[in-house]
């Protein structure tokens, strides 16, 4: 999932969503997200999304981040095979599988225009996964 080829396959779902651009653009949704593995130094790659479009999907090279997701790797691989709900997050999040080390996660979950396009992301990894795994 941490490779060049997996972002911009990303960042394509992502901008021809139906609903995550258009429901972060109208919260004003701009962030750097870098998506990585637990207890390493640095996020493996960065979603920079601007007005809830991504401009740019890449292997992380050193971008301030306002959003940092970190799992193991059985996890991440467990998620995008299995997908992720709310009640995967949930558990996730309280079991130490998911963790959030920059971001605000409360705020997140407790807005549905922020935890809607978040869970959607996560089907979409699921999809380039599944393509790129098959």
């Amino acid at each position: 999932m941490f490779t060049s080829e997996f972002m911009t396959k990303f960042q394509t779902l992502w901008n021809q969503d139906e609903t995550i651009p258009s429901t972060l653009k109208s919260i004003n949704f701009s962030a750097n997200v870098g998506y990585g593995i637990k207890r390493e130094d640095q996020p493996k790659t960065v979603l920079i999304i601007k007005e809830g479009s991504v401009v740019d999907a890449k292997v992380y090279e050193g971008e301030e981040l306002d959003w940092d997701i970190r799992c193991s790797e059985d996890n991440w691989k467990h998620y995008m095979v299995k997908g992720m709900g709310m009640s995967q997050l949930a558990s996730g999040y309280a079991m130490g599988w998911l963790k959030f080390i920059k971001g605000d996660y409360f705020s997140m979950i407790k807005n549905p225009r922020m935890i809607g396009p978040f869970i959607k992301s996560f089907e979409l990894m699921s999809k380039v996964y599944t393509e790129l795994n098959q």
